[in-house]
């Protein structure tokens, strides 16, 4: 992906955010004010706030992600001949003064601590762990592969793969490792659904 499309097509999706939407909203109803249209602002402010106010209620943002999330069960038990575990990239914010678990974020924390779950229960697997540094001066992938390390896995295990931008370069990106070996992908429950078809759409069948 060329990476002027690759930065609009992260710019869009940070807009199409829940707070994103709220802020919009916001700097609308900052607008019409300016403009001297008391009525629009008061409309745009009150929508916003009800906005925010909705989407950080708990119980409405987990019936939203409920369809997403229920569709792939997590995994309690794991055929043996399975050889990688695939550990899709998050986020993080390198900082030398703050321990590695405060470095990783959240997702990215969960999702590393199910597959390094996953591969102590597999007897010869890989941990392939992925994600280029984007501003950040660090790779995602050497974060986590740091941070797995820490958490006790051997480095002869671990796959580190810093070129990925996203999941379909992810996707593409293992493909070459895999070579046709059956394997489990692992990633926020409500991202699986994507991420599968972008798998599948690369011959992947986890």
């Amino acid at each position: 992906m060329a990476p002027i499309l690759f930065i609009l097509k992260k710019i869009i999706s940070m807009l199409l955010m829940p707070l994103s939407i709220g802020l919009i909203l916001i700097l609308i109803a900052i607008y019409f004010l300016y403009k001297k249209n008391l009525k629009m602002s008061k409309i745009f402010m009150i929508s916003s706030l009800l906005w925010i106010a909705v989407m950080s209620y708990t119980p409405f943002s987990e019936l939203l992600l409920s369809p997403l999330e229920s569709q792939y069960p997590a995994l309690q038990e794991f055929p043996k001949d399975i050889r990688y575990v695939i550990v899709l990239g998050a986020g993080h914010t390198t900082n030398e003064e703050l321990p590695m678990t405060s470095q990783m974020g959240r997702p990215a924390m969960f999702r590393l601590a199910e597959g390094i779950r996953i591969l102590r229960q597999l007897d010869d697997a890989k941990l392939i762990v992925c994600g280029y540094s984007g501003l950040d001066p660090t790779p995602h992938a050497l974060m986590q592969k740091k941070m797995a390390l820490l958490l006790g896995v051997r480095e002869e295990q671990i796959i580190a793969r810093y070129a990925p931008k996203d999941t379909r370069e992810e996707a593409i990106d293992v493909k070459s490792i895999l070579n046709n070996q059956d394997f489990i992908l692992v990633t926020s429950a409500s991202h699986m659904p994507r991420a599968m078809e972008i798998f599948n759409g690369e011959g992947l069948y986890p």
